[in-house]
């Protein structure tokens, strides 16, 4: 018998676009089924700038396995999703944001050929690295670029480069959690994405990146307005990069490649096509734009006034998902999943 839960989505699914349901799963053509965003996307003013000097370092020293390889790398755009994400850091401070984002993409797409095992012991070795307490080996990329890039950032801000470490190797040890393979709830897969997707981690950097000082109590205030952005983050990309997922499990370890994503859950748990349960969980991200104003609305009326900080922190939010969804629609290493 079918679950509740599997009517309300269908029903839902027949509003947001009345017709068949197996059409192409396709999200990088907008549609009917996307709803217009309330947010409004910026990019920092260095975007063109820090493009050409991180990619052109990272041609030049990481090992590519050949030329083709190289023009994916350039077309994703991970420094271009960074200053989406992080438009208001500090002339001074986006280009180690952008080495950061960019270096963990590139070990996501190493992952992906590895097993949990073998990945866990890949990630676990580059952490004394990046904490300073181990020297790199100067024959292997990751390992001295990891190096370098942590022991420029503390040297430019030891304190906040700090804070940035944990959130980090959270997200490096959930890349590599047996759980991404195992069955999944969407609420329990939310739970497994605010790691995954690196939500503490964004948050951490873009506080270094804005040189935002905040209590523990601020940062305790805005919890919800974090965990409410987590889900829109992890969720928009999920609907733009499955096609990409579906072919990374086809070709990389079954381990690492394992396909994780609210759109292959959506679709088990309410026997909806793939099309369907796409432009459900669009809605339900517009959904959580109008709850990011909501509870933004109520930090700012709290009895205790927000300092600038918490404001721009929350702004600072809002940008992550929006930037997060305009990379998502443009960037080619979700709409040329063919070429990549």
């Amino acid at each position: 018998m079918a679950s509740p839960l599997s009517y309300i989505i269908s029903f839902l699914s027949r509003l947001i676009l009345p017709g068949p349901v197996e059409e192409p799963a396709t999200a990088a053509t907008p549609t009917l089924s996307t709803p217009p965003s309330l947010f409004q996307y910026q990019c920092h003013r260095l975007v063109d700038q820090v493009t050409k000097e991180v990619d052109g370092y990272f041609l030049k020293n990481w090992n590519f396995e050949s030329e083709k390889a190289k023009k994916k790398f350039v077309a994703a755009g991970f420094s271009r999703v960074t200053c989406l994400y992080f438009p208001m850091a500090l002339d001074d401070r986006i280009h180690f944001a952008c080495r950061l984002l960019t270096i963990l993409f590139l070990i996501d797409d190493v992952l992906d050929h590895l097993s949990f095992e073998d990945g866990s012991i890949y990630n676990n070795k580059l952490m004394p690295i990046m904490r300073g307490d181990t020297m790199p080996d100067r024959s292997v990329p990751v390992e001295w670029m990891m190096f370098d890039l942590w022991e420029s950032m503390r040297a430019h801000d030891k304190v906040m480069a700090d804070e940035v470490l944990e959130p980090v190797f959270v997200f490096m040890r959930a890349q590599t959690d047996r759980t991404r393979a195992e069955s999944m709830s969407l609420g329990t897969y939310f739970e497994y994405r605010e790691k995954d997707v690196g939500k503490a981690l964004l948050s951490a950097l873009m506080r270094f990146s804005m040189q935002l000082e905040m209590s523990p109590d601020d940062l305790e205030s805005v919890r919800p307005v974090e965990r409410n952005c987590s889900k829109h983050i992890s969720v928009v990309n999920d609907i733009y990069s499955f096609e990409k997922e579906v072919a990374a499990a086809k070709k990389g370890h079954k381990e690492g490649g394992a396909l994780c994503s609210s759109v292959q859950i959506m679709a088990a748990e309410s026997d909806l096509s793939i099309a369907a349960s796409k432009r459900v969980l669009w809605v339900l991200c517009r959904e959580w734009e109008s709850v990011h104003q909501q509870l933004v609305a109520k930090r700012e009326g709290d009895l205790k006034k927000a300092s600038p900080a918490v404001l721009d922190y929350m702004k600072g939010l809002e940008y992550q998902m929006s930037g997060n969804r305009q990379w998502s629609h443009t960037t080619k290493r979700y709409n040329e999943v063919a070429d990549f």
